[in-house]
């Protein structure tokens, strides 16, 4: 796993499959992303933001539990992630950056997850048009947002890192394609 993720997305991510199964589930998406997170009852998590009650989200939970006779008997350890899951996890390394932090957090792949609108959890908060805001608001009041901020020279060194790295790569593939076209 990447290693900007900070130990709770980390331990996040791993509870998300714990949940997938679970729930009946042979893969990972962005609501078993937020399922575990609830679950995990963190001090800054989304159920207090995502939830009026513990009833409203025992509800909600149940929604996302296959009947028992979809249960799939699991060869291996491992389940895949979801294209929009995957994705969303892309996104929050982005937001990552934005919010000018040294580790991923969280609050980043769900603040990514309302920004995907491919996403499940998107589609979860799709009613309300003011919930990506909503949250940002929310993670911002309650100090998450503020957790290992990059100074100026950091976020310059690298910005310039990913450039070169992208660069390189570019170069590499053009290198590529130009000696099998000979």
């Amino acid at each position: 796993m990447d290693n900007s993720f900070s130990h709770e997305l980390k331990e996040l991510v791993s509870q998300s499959r714990e949940v997938a199964i679970d729930l009946g589930y042979d893969y990972i998406s962005t609501i078993h992303f937020f399922i575990a997170d609830c679950e995990m009852n963190r001090v800054n998590s989304i159920k207090k933001f995502g939830f009026k009650s513990e009833d409203e989200y025992i509800k909600f939970k149940k929604d996302y539990t296959l009947a028992k006779e979809d249960h799939l008997n699991f060869i291996n350890d491992s389940l895949p992630l979801t294209k929009e899951a995957e994705r969303t996890i892309r996104l929050s390394e982005v937001e990552r950056i934005l919010q000018k932090q040294k580790l991923v957090y969280p609050s980043h792949l769900f603040i990514a997850g309302l920004k995907n609108k491919e996403s499940l959890l998107f589609e979860c908060f799709k009613q309300d048009e003011n919930a990506l805001e909503k949250l940002v608001k929310y993670y911002t009041e309650s100090g998450e947002l503020d957790k290992s901020k990059m100074s100026d020279s950091e976020m310059s060194k690298q910005y310039y890192d990913r450039e070169k790295k992208s660069k390189e790569s570019s170069l590499y593939k053009f290198k590529r394609l130009f000696k099998s076209k000979k």
